[in-house]
C-alpha cells in the first residue's frame, strides 16, 4: 500500500509584518513549515525576519516592502503571491492607532487610519478570495481588537476602524459559509508592541490586566486559523468583558469606556 506524502503547507500572507503580532506570526508560521510572504513598509525590517526565518531552519519568509494603502498594492501582493505557488491563507495585520481627543487629531492621520484599518483591508481581501477558493480553500484572518466590542473615547476612530473589521469578518465568514473558505476577526485586548509608542499612549495600557506579549497573540492568531473560528478573543479577562459590553447598558459602557481611556491631563 503506497503512503500518501505528507501535504506541504501553501504559502501564508501576513500584512503588518515588520514588528508586533505580524512578525511574531510570520516567525511561527514559518517555524511551523508554512513559507510566507510578509509585507510592510520597512524594508530592513523584513529582511531581518527573514533572516531570523533562515537562522531557524524555518521554512522561507519572502520579504515586500510595500504600503499596503499604495495604488496596486492588494494586485502587486496577489501576483508576488501567485509567484511564490499561490496562498493559501491571509493575514491582514497592518493597522495603527490614534490616542487624544478627535477634534485635535490630524485630519490627514485619521484618514491613513482609515484607509490602512479598513480599506486596505477590504481591498486585500478582495483581491485573494478568488484565488483561494480556485486553490481549494484557505483561510483569511482579519485582525480587529477587543475594543471592537465597544466605543472607546479618545481613540474614537481606532475602535470604529476595528467594530468595522468585526463586523466585516463576521459578514464576510457567513457569506462563505460551506465555500472552504473560512474568515475569522482576532480580537485581543492590549498586546506588548509598538502599538502604544505609535499611537501616542506611551505605556498608559502596559500595566493593564491581561496584556499579552505578541508571540502569545501570534499562537492565539495561530490557533484561529487552525480551527476556523469566527471571532477570537484571546484572554480570559477580555472574554469576560466582551460579554458583559453585549448585556449592559450603552450608556453605562460608554461612560465606563470614556473613564478608562480618558488622558491623566484631560479635565
Amino acid at each position: 500500500m503506497t503512503t500518501a506524502p505528507p501535504r506541504v503547507p501553501r504559502l501564508a500572507v501576513v500584512t503588518g509584518a515588520s514588528a508586533g503580532i505580524g512578525r511574531a506570526l510570520a516567525l511561527e508560521l514559518a517555524r511551523r513549515g508554512r513559507p510566507v510572504l510578509a509585507v510592510a513598509r520597512r524594508a530592513e525590517r523584513l529582511e531581518a525576519l527573514s533572516a531570523a526565518a533562515r537562522d531557524a531552519g524555518a521554512a522561507p519568509v519572502h520579504p515586500l516592502p510595500l504600503d499596503v494603502t499604495s495604488p496596486g498594492a492588494p494586485e502587486a501582493i496577489r501576483e508576488r503571491a501567485r509567484a511564490l505557488g499561490g496562498a493559501e491563507w491571509l493575514v491582514n495585520d497592518a493597522g495603527f492607532g490614534l490616542y487624544g481627543r478627535f477634534e485635535a487629531a490630524d485630519p490627514a492621520r485619521l484618514v491613513e487610519m482609515l484607509r490602512v484599518n479598513c480599506e486596505a483591508l477590504v481591498l486585500l481581501c478582495r483581491a485573494f478570495l478568488p484565488d483561494l477558493r480556485s486553490g481549494g480553500g484557505g483561510a483569511i484572518l482579519n485582525v480587529a481588537s477587543a475594543a471592537a466590542f465597544q466605543p472607546t473615547p479618545f481613540m474614537t476612530v481606532y475602535g470604529a476602524t476595528k467594530a468595522f473589521v468585526l463586523s466585516f469578518s463576521e459578514g464576510l465568514a457567513e457569506e462563505l459559509r460551506g465555500s472552504g473558505v473560512r474568515v475569522g476577526a482576532f480580537c485581543p485586548g492590549p498586546v506588548a508592541t509598538e502599538f502604544g509608542a505609535v499611537a501616542g499612549t506611551g505605556d498608559r495600557f502596559a500595566r493593564t490586566p491581561g496584556v499579552l506579549t505578541a508571540e502569545t497573540a501570534a499562537r492565539e492568531a495561530l490557533r484561529q486559523l487552525e480551527s476556523g473560528e469566527v471571532v477570537r478573543v484571546p484572554h480570559p479577562i477580555y472574554k469576560l468583558t466582551t460579554a458583559a459590553v453585549r448585556l449592559a447598558p450603552r450608556a453605562i459602557i460608554r461612560r465606563a469606556s470614556g473613564r478608562a481611556h480618558r488622558p491623566a491631563e484631560d479635565p
